[in-house]
């Protein structure tokens, strides 16, 4: 990190001016404006010249000023960018920020551009943060130990607004809320990661957030090829609204208890008004397994409304097995706790990645799983709706009699405005219930599908031992479904 130490003389020392006027001594490459309310670093105009030095030094002369960086000119950013003296000071960002794909200086680095400890600061403008991720995204695929630093980290910080610039091409993660960082708006943003070769923009989520409270994500618009808003453990009071997200892994939280010993909060918060183009899922939740290598969470007072689906491959997900096998789960099922979510207005197509498929719940029997779903109303491209659910609450609430298509897990089209049970509580998630029968797998006679028919006021009791289909869960006990 470049440190730059400023003094302030008298005038009347170095240019004869009256004494009462001083003027602050700066570096060259900054021109200052009265009273240094407003300073305009030099850029080098050269990728072998780092600016860094000239950005940090016009943020000391100005701290609760305006920094300008000029709509004609690119900043290159050889080094990290710290906005170190900021005191409510405004970055009037209007050309470009380049960082440099210096890999010997980046590994490892942390972030390109971080405020930490800062109280008070808003970035905006017309311009462009351009974090030269694509360089990154291709060499790490033959230097896995490349450790890509994220391209914004905002850390222990107070009232930081972030609006209206273009951030992309970000290495790794865009933004990063961490530190416990207080009353933080990131509104009207685009944020733009697209590889151009064969190789993925992997892991380029849009904002992480957390342990960090009081944050607000608005009317922003996220390509990218990971998580699109996610929160971290120790995120609480977030409000997403009016977040557009194209091919990304969701809205999500988690992943959550990765640590050993580790207990993950993240409570309070709210998904709202946003649209889901393309994702592997709208919105999702992801919990390790249990045992001595992981930890343990929960998840509270969290809701999902109005979100609309178009060609997601999911509309709702939940894991409790992220990152393992089924073996190892059944083993060390997770412990982690969900109560008070809420997935509530979700309408839409799924892309039909799996077929009737349209959400897959599969919490863990080791944990909670206090969810509800309200006005859910997504399909499938063949017009059907099937949810898989594991351990779900008997009042779960997905789909209520109606005279409308259902999106209960009907396999006979001639019955779909059936009344139904309301819910169907799972021991597995590879199980589908649907008007009349049950479909599990079947690998004794190496069937894909085995349908029980079940009558009205009876129940249908599977015994243990059927393992799994593709990424469901094996049966890990005897299930009675509740009458249909």
């Amino acid at each position: 990190m470049f440190k730059i130490f400023l003094k302030t003389v008298a005038a009347a020392n170095l240019i004869g001016l009256a004494a009462a006027d001083p003027i602050p001594i700066v570096p060259d490459r900054v021109r200052l404006g009265p009273r240094a309310s407003a300073c305009t670093p030099q850029a080098g105009r050269s990728s072998s010249v780092d600016d860094v030095p000239a950005i940090q030094a016009a943020i000391k002369a100005c701290p609760s000023g305006t920094i300008v960086i000029p709509s004609d000119q690119t900043y290159h950013i050889n080094s990290q960018l710290s906005f170190a003296g900021c005191s409510g000071c405004t970055f009037e960002l209007n050309g470009e920020l380049l960082a440099s794909t210096d890999f010997g200086y980046w590994n490892g680095r942390g972030e390109i551009i971080y405020l930490q400890n800062i109280r008070g600061a808003t970035i905006t403008g017309s311009g462009t943060i351009n974090g030269n991720g694509q360089a990154s995204w291709d060499y790490i695929i033959t230097n896995t130990s490349y450790k890509r630093p994220y391209l914004i980290r905002v850390d222990g910080s107070t009232n930081i607004k972030m609006s209206e610039i273009t951030i992309k091409n970000a290495p790794s993660f865009h933004v990063v809320t961490s530190g416990n960082s207080k009353d933080v708006v990131y509104s009207g943003l685009t944020l733009y990661s697209v590889s151009s070769s064969s190789n993925i923009a992997h892991n380029t989520d849009g904002f992480d957030i957390g342990p960090a409270s009081y944050v607000t994500v608005e009317n922003t618009k996220i390509t990218n090829d990971d998580d699109c808003v996610v929160l971290k453990p120790g995120a609480s009071y977030v409000t997403t609204t009016g977040v557009t997200c194209v091919g990304s892994h969701g809205l999500s939280i988690g992943s959550l208890s990765g640590g050993a010993g580790s207990n993950d909060i993240v409570t309070n918060s709210i998904f709202k008004d946003c649209t889901m183009i393309g994702s592997t899922k709208a919105a999702g939740i992801k919990y390790y397994p249990g045992g001595s290598t992981h930890g343990t969470g929960s998840i509270s007072n969290v809701t999902w409304q109005d979100i609309t689906c178009d060609t997601c491959d999911y509309a709702i997900q939940i894991s409790t097995c992220y990152m393992s096998t089924p073996a190892a789960c059944s083993a060390n099922p997770s412990t982690g706790k969900i109560s008070g979510v809420v997935f509530s207005g979700f309408s839409g197509t799924t892309s039909g990645h799996y077929k009737d498929v349209v959400a897959n719940m599969d919490c863990s029997v080791g944990g909670t799983c206090g969810i509800k779903i309200e006005d859910f109303t997504v399909t499938a491209p063949s017009g059907e709706s099937e949810v898989l659910c594991a351990h779900t609450p008997n009042n779960l609430g997905v789909f209520p009699n109606s005279t409308r298509p259902s999106p209960v897990m009907s396999r006979n089209p001639e019955q779909k405005t059936r009344p139904v049970a309301n819910v169907v509580s799972l021991m597995i998630s590879m199980i589908i219930v649907g008007d009349d029968l049950m479909v599990v797998s079947d690998p004794a006679s190496e069937a894909v599908e085995k349908r029980l028919a079940v009558g009205s006021g009876e129940q249908a009791h599977i015994s243990p031992g059927m393992t799994s289909v593709g990424n469901r869960r094996s049966i890990m006990g005897s299930w009675t479904g509740p009458p249909i």
